[in-house]
This record gives structure tokens, C-alpha cells and sequence, in this order.
């Protein structure tokens, strides 16, 4: 058998998906893809995997932030908790850079295989997800390990926390995005790339179950099998 090789489309990111065998023999084959909800992550019992912040964009007070607007009370806040904002219903395919470490990869399977093109990926995968439930829009691309900012608002929507007076005013973080997450172990090691897929609900209602779906399989290419 010849050595694996970059089968990667010019111009595009050299990416690649990390699983277990047969989750890996299921993508070759058929186009097998099972997307997950910011929720599945949060609790899933797999530790390599488990990521308690997933879907929530926050920042930690690591030292004192005293809000006191005009008509609402006071507060002070401290410590390394993190406040912030649920982003809005979403379903996730994750995958992985060069930068991923040798250990890392082990424990998410040791089977990984090569994406040629993460662009003609999702629009494939944003057709198969359209045929199952209403679509309201996608994002791709590198995940950025940083923690967002807050703001102060009189809109309620999304808020942290809530300064009561009158009118109240609302601590939320000023901007949620799907690419970015809290920096935090080991997931700052696998230089993250994912494609997130905005739907009107979750289907049957379960945001606990995977949104299966297959792709053409010729989206992706044998890399390393042990």
C-alpha cells in the first residue's frame, strides 16, 4: 500500500476529521455524517471531547467590574466564572488542522481522514441537513480561542444578567460567534475548524440526538489508519 498523501484541493485549508474506526469506515464508504448540538457537547461523556463552554460565548471578571448605570442597582463582579451568551440553535461537524498533538488525535479515535474541500463540504451538508429541517443559514472556518466582550444593554434578549431599576439594563456579551470559543485545554492543541449549521429547531425536538445525514464520500480521503 502506497504512503497517504494531501489530497486537499489547491487554495483551500489542509484539514482533517479524527474518529474511531468505525465512524471512519462509515465517512469513506457511504458519506456518513452525524452532526451534534452545542448541548451533546456540553455533556457528552467522552472527557477528550467534553466541552462544558461549547455554544457559549463569555468572559471571566478576573478583577472587579462594577456595573452601576443611571436607574438600576449596583453590582460588582469577580472571579473566574465565566459570564456571557448562549448562541443560537445550532448543529456542528468539528475538524481539525496540522497543529493537532500526536496525543490529542489518539484520544479522539487515531482514524483521521483528509477533507478535500471544507467549502464544497458544507453546501453539500447544508443540502442534506434542508431535506430533514428548515435551514436558516451556515458558517465554516477556523475556530478562534478568544473570550468575547460585554456590554451593557436595555435589551433583554440574551442577557446575563439583569441590573434591575427603570428601566432595567442587561449585562450580555456583545458579540456571539459559532467560531469562537473559551481557550481552554485540550482544545486549543487541535486547531479547531468546523462547520455549524443554523436550523429553526432541533429535530424531533432532541437536542441530545445527532442529525444524521450522508454526503458524498468523495468529500473526503484515506489518511492515516492504524
Amino acid at each position: 500500500m502506497s504512503d497517504p498523501t494531501i489530497k486537499t484541493k489547491l487554495d483551500r485549508p489542509v484539514i482533517f476529521r479524527t474518529c474511531c474506526k468505525d465512524v471512519y469506515e462509515a465517512t469513506i464508504s457511504s458519506g456518513s455524517v452525524w452532526l451534534r448540538s452545542s448541548r451533546y457537547y456540553r455533556q457528552i461523556e467522552d472527557i477528550a471531547r467534553q466541552d462544558r463552554s461549547e455554544g457559549v460565548n463569555g468572559t471571566s471578571a478576573l478583577f472587579p467590574l462594577r456595573f452601576a448605570p443611571e436607574s438600576a442597582q449596583a453590582i460588582t463582579m469577580e472571579g473566574p466564572g465565566s459570564v456571557g451568551q448562549e448562541i443560537v440553535l445550532h448543529y456542528l461537524m468539528s475538524m481539525h488542522g496540522t497543529s493537532i498533538t500526536e496525543a490529542t488525535r489518539k484520544e479522539f479515535g487515531g482514524y483521521t481522514l483528509g477533507i478535500r474541500c471544507i467549502a464544497d463540504l458544507a453546501a453539500d451538508i447544508v443540502y442534506q441537513v434542508s431535506k430533514q429541517v428548515t435551514v436558516k443559514g451556515y458558517r465554516y472556518g477556523q475556530v478562534a480561542y478568544q473570550r468575547t466582550a460585554l456590554t451593557m444593554s436595555y435589551d433583554p434578549h440574551g442577557s446575563a444578567i439583569e441590573l434591575s431599576g427603570s428601566p432595567s439594563v442587561h449585562v450580555k456579551s456583545i458579540n456571539t460567534d459559532v467560531l469562537r470559543k473559551d481557550p481552554v485545554e485540550p482544545f486549543i492543541d487541535q486547531d479547531e475548524w468546523r462547520i455549524a449549521i443554523f436550523t429553526n429547531k432541533y429535530l424531533n425536538d432532541a437536542p441530545d440526538e445527532p442529525l444524521k445525514i450522508n454526503v458524498d464520500p468523495n468529500h473526503f480521503y484515506d489518511y492515516i489508519k492504524p
